[in-house]
């Protein structure tokens, strides 16, 4: 679950009491059904008041996620297990600094290096000030993980695709291991203090693999377009070809920075629940194969319980393993949910037919 910032600080330095009390209540009641929560800072959205200021383009952002962080630990510590600090901060640049496609909508290559440095040093900023409340919580962040590959194999389609993937996850995983940020981050330092080892766990965001196909018309792109097909795609929001030998290979290329991997978001929009029953168990099959291999895989959350709100394309996705009637707000279960209960029930992929 998600904390919700401009709910518990609708105005910098005022806290919400009630809105503090609510989330507790919910914690508590996890608890209660057995279940033990990871919860996010911050999931792309930000409060009015630090927009104004900037956004993720304003050093100030740094030191403000760091006091919120810290109050979520004072006041919410004991009854969660893993905090994610920032979720995908590299999509978000991207998206919404690099590109046009979510607020603040900057198109601009240069803020969009900017802002994944400032959330990387608010990253380290918010480790340190939970842990000085809440020791003994695991703090990590979620990173968007996609599989990008060249779509043949002449040297510029694997120029592209190594470009795009180390813009796109290779220079952050890079900068948390080592502390330095890496080209083409661009930080008011280039060591961050606290920035390595700043990592109790690692969350992959994981929907599908990419073709990439060298374009000189896209250099906002990093000349590489996405050819895969079949592809699962929704207007503008492509989320890829239906992949499930990527996870593997990315939680194995996680593996090597020392820490418990869990798959934070791995799903598939599909109303009618057709695709998603057998993406969810060749999706967990994946994952135990990383396992046998040695990742150290923790856990597996499936995107979505329920149907949700996507930040461009509002409702139209259907990720849920349960539908929802927005008027009613009745939940009704897909025969995914079935599934996925069996698999957790037993702890493994059973042996059928989707």
């Amino acid at each position: 679950m998600s904390l919700e910032w401009s709910r518990l600080e609708p105005e910098a330095g005022r806290w919400d009491d009630a809105a503090f009390a609510r989330y507790a209540r919910l914690l508590d009641e996890m608890r209660k059904l057995g279940l033990r929560p990871m919860v996010t800072l911050a999931h792309v959205t930000l409060p009015k008041w630090l927009a104004r200021r900037g956004s993720w383009t304003s050093w100030e952002a740094v030191d403000l996620f760091a006091r919120y962080a810290g109050e979520c630990a004072r006041r919410l510590g004991g009854k969660v297990d893993w905090w994610v600090t920032i979720n995908e901060p590299a999509a978000l640049a991207g998206a919404g600094y690099a590109l046009t496609y979510w607020p603040p909508a900057l198109g601009s290559s240069r803020m969009a290096r900017r802002a994944l440095a400032v959330m990387l040093e608010a990253h380290a900023a918010a480790y340190r000030a939970v842990k000085q409340v809440a020791p003994g919580g695991q703090v990590g962040i979620v990173l968007s993980t996609p599989r990008l590959e060249a779509a043949g194999p002449s040297f510029l389609d694997r120029a592209a695709a190594w470009a795009q993937d180390w813009a796109f996850t290779g220079a952050t995983v890079h900068s948390l291991r080592t502390g330095i940020l890496q080209l083409p981050l661009s930080g008011r330092r280039r060591q961050v203090p606290g920035l390595g080892g700043s990592i109790d766990f690692v969350g992959l965001n994981y929907y599908g693999r990419y073709a990439v196909r060298f374009d000189a018309r896209t250099p906002g792109l990093l000349f590489g377009k996405h050819v895969q097909e079949p592809t699962i795609r929704l207007g503008r929001c492509d989320w890829g070809e239906i992949a499930p030998a990527g996870l593997t290979r990315q939680l194995l290329r996680f593996s090597h920075l020392g820490v418990p991997l869990y798959v934070t978001e791995n799903g598939v929009p599909d109303p009618e629940d057709v695709l998603r029953p057998s993406f969810m168990v060749d999706h967990v099959a994946a994952v135990h194969d990383a396992i046998r291999q040695g990742a150290d895989v923790r856990g597996y959350f499936h995107w979505s319980l329920l149907d949700n709100f996507e930040w461009a394309e509002g409702w139209t996705p259907r990720f849920g393993l349960h539908a929802l009637d927005r008027s009613t707000q009745k939940r009704s279960a897909r025969r995914s949910a079935g599934i996925y209960a069996e698999i957790c029930r037993a702890n493994t992929v059973l042996n059928r037919s989707p």
